[in-house]
């Protein structure tokens, strides 16, 4: 928690939209985290124990969407 993920998108000039998940296990069904919308996701108490990937769907000359893999569970910061 307070840790901050990104998502980095090659070629990085693509105009890409994002959209995180997370999930309560690795292999489960992923849901939007509300508001989470951005290049980066800034990790909170709800998010302590699930897993985030980060949806990417580019548009112009980089059409498509991307799915990137699991972290391992989000843990409280030391």
């Amino acid at each position: 928690m307070g840790q901050t993920l990104t998502a980095n998108i090659d070629p990085a000039g693509a105009t890409v939209t994002y959209q995180w998940k997370a999930a309560a296990t690795a292999d489960g069904a992923y849901t939007d985290i509300g508001g989470a919308t951005g290049k980066t996701l800034l990790l909170a108490a709800e998010q302590q124990g699930k897993f985030i990937k980060v949806e990417a769907t580019g548009t112009g000359d980089y059409e498509g969407t991307k799915l990137s893999a699991a972290t391992t569970a989000v843990a409280a910061q030391a």
